[in-house]
């Protein structure tokens, strides 16, 4: 019971905090509001991880291979703000792609989901590219790309 709370406490701390930096106003509508929502979804997510269905196990060394992602996004912008600029002052035609590349997607254990699961969303946090999926049998990621670039670079940003 003691662990469930903790989790339960722990999710709900993390949310309320991802709140208040989404808001960005100390109002007390916006904090009770914010204190409410965070304690439905810590009881959804406890309810979840209770069911010990989904096993999920990152490491908290990826975090630093993450420090490169907000230059990757401010990057991306900027390749998809002058996309943008082509098609629409320039009325140039514009055709995404979809690319396949390398990914080593590891087994069932719970730190191999995890590892796909901050890839993918973090790959996909890049306006320009998005994880469409992974093939595990074949060891490929997907992507869709508006402007054709080498996606293969998104991954080693993380």
């Amino acid at each position: 019971m003691k662990s469930r709370l903790a989790h339960w406490f722990a999710w709900w701390v993390a949310l309320v905090l991802l709140w208040q930096l989404f808001v960005n106003t100390f109002a007390a509508p916006e904090v009770t509001a914010g204190l409410m929502a965070a304690a439905v979804a810590a009881t959804a997510a406890e309810i979840v991880r209770g069911q010990g269905l989904i096993h999920f196990r990152p490491q908290l060394r990826w975090l630093l291979r993450a420090r490169k992602l907000p230059l990757a996004v401010i990057v991306d912008c900027r390749v998809v703000i002058g996309a943008l600029w082509r098609r629409l002052g320039r009325r140039q035609p514009m055709k995404g792609t979809f690319t396949a590349f390398p990914f080593v997607s590891g087994g069932d254990d719970a730190e191999a989901a995890a590892r796909r699961a901050l890839y993918a969303t973090a790959i996909s946090l890049t306006p320009n590219t998005f994880v469409v999926g992974i093939d595990r049998e074949n060891d490929i990621m997907l992507v869709h790309q508006l402007v054709p670039t080498n996606p293969a670079r998104a991954s080693d940003l993380i």
